[in-house]
This record gives C-alpha cells, structure tokens and sequence, in this order.
C-alpha cells in the first residue's frame, strides 16, 4: 500500500483499524521527499521534529507555505533577506495543527514575500509542477499545492490574497479554499495585504479540505479581524443535497485569451 498516495481519512480509517501507523505514514512521504524534492524544489526546509507516541486526532503530514511562523525554526517568505529568521512564536494556525497532533512537514517554496503567480521568482530557484516539469505549479502557494500533487505532503497550508491558494490548486489537480475572510487567524502570518490575506486549506479531495478547515477556523483574539462566530463542522455539508441550488457564473470570468479545454470544463461543470 502507497501511504503517500492516500486521503487523510483514508490514512485516518487505517489508523483506526491498526493497519497504519504515523510513523508508516511518514516514513512513506519522507521518502517520497527523498526521491523527488531536488526534482521539483518544493520544500526549502524540511522539519525533523519527533512523532508522538501519544494518541492524537489528526497525526496527518503537512506542508506549510513559508510565510507563516513556527517557533524556532527558520522562516523566509522564499527571500533572501530573512535569511536566518526564527520565529520567536507560533502562527495560531501552527498552533491548531499542533494540539492535534498533525505532522509539520516542511516549509514550502511560494513567491517571495507572495509577489507572484507561479512561484517562479523565489529567492530559492522554480518550483516545478509535479504533473508535468515544463510547466508551473501557480502560485504564490505553488510550493504548498505542488507537495500535495506530489504526494510529498498529506495536507498542506496556504495564503490567498488574489488567488495565491485557489490558483496553484487548480494548476496541480488538488483542492485549494481560500476561506471567508475573519473565519482562520491571520496572527503570524507575513502579510501581504492584511485586508485581503487569508490562510486556507489545500489537500487532495474536498473531503479532507473540510476535515482541515475544521481544524484551523475559529476566533482568535490575538487577530482584530477574526470573526467571532461558532465554527460548524464542515465535513457534514458534504452530504447535503445541492439540487436546485443556483450558481451565478459572471461573464467576465470568460475572458479573452482564456483557454478552451478551461472555458469547456467550467461550462460542463
């Protein structure tokens, strides 16, 4: 079995029937990174923090977008002048991902300091698009939706300000939300805009995007823009019917210049 390849609620229901371990898991994508990491250039640093031999709820391997905090370790935005910077506190976001128990990974390449839309001007060279390597991952989370289509990451962590998450996800065949602004703490964030950044979730199947929402919305008082308003469980709209739901498609989304296999596959959708 190719633990690297699964869903985290496949990787989830063997935990829970005792035919995986985290360590399994790991071991799976770590060689994966191995293997192909100098091939695509899609993490700058890779972590070595230790598996908890603890139950947790969520030990699922993670990438995270180099612009966000995590104590200790070195974090750079893909540029050349934080070089050596370590942040003396943890992102709300890391901080979530820790109390249950998911396995930071790595920081992943993007555009320096967010400036980009391919994740090609990173002080730390291109990242490639792991479906085909003449071609761009997107961006500025290029680094983070590449590990996921990579199956170098199981999840992976994103900003979007203009659509830093939504982009690259749909360049590397993966899931990618940028959620509603106030709904995940911006607080340890690099920012690039603060009135349009929000941090979101990119993974393999919008099953585990709802799975990781869960875990990184909420209320936080360290960010004057959080919402304050309960955080349903997203994994249960899943199963809602969507018939006779209306979806308004602007005209100006088919703009000039837009390629036919994309402007077909929105109007099958």
């Amino acid at each position: 079995m190719k633990f690297h390849e699964l869903t985290a609620h496949e990787i989830l229901d063997l935990y829970r029937s005792q035919k995986a371990t985290p360590r399994d898991v790991l071991s799976a994508i770590q060689q994966q990174i191995h293997s192909h990491n100098k091939e695509y250039n899609i993490y700058l640093r890779v972590i070595d923090l230790p598996v908890s031999e603890k139950d947790q709820l969520f030990p699922i391997p993670i990438a995270i977008k180099d612009n966000m905090c995590m104590k200790g370790l070195e974090t750079t935005c893909a540029s050349h002048i934080l070089q050596g910077f370590k942040a003396p506190y943890d992102a709300t976001v890391i901080d979530k991902l820790k109390e249950t128990g998911a396995i930071l990974i790595g920081n992943a390449n993007m555009d320096e300091f967010a400036f980009g839309s391919s994740t090609e001007n990173s002080h730390f060279g291109v990242t490639r698009n792991p479906w085909n390597k003449e071609c761009v991952p997107g961006g500025s989370s290029g680094g983070s939706a590449a590990a996921v289509a990579a199956h170098m990451a199981t999840w992976a962590i994103g900003s979007d300000t203009g659509g830093s998450i939504r982009q690259p996800a749909a360049f590397c065949g993966v899931v990618g939300l940028k959620p509603t602004y106030g709904r995940v703490s911006r607080y340890g964030l690099i920012a690039f805009a603060s009135s349009l950044d929000q941090i979101g979730p990119i993974t393999k199947d919008i099953h585990d995007n709802a799975l990781l929402l869960n875990i990184i919305a909420g209320y936080d008082p360290m960010d004057s823009t959080s919402a304050d308003i309960p955080v349903p469980d997203y994994t249960k709209a899943l199963v809602k019917d969507v018939k006779g739901v209306t979806i308004g498609i602007p005209d100006e989304y088919f703009i000039e210049g837009i390629q036919p296999e994309v402007k077909s596959a929105i109007e099958k959708a």
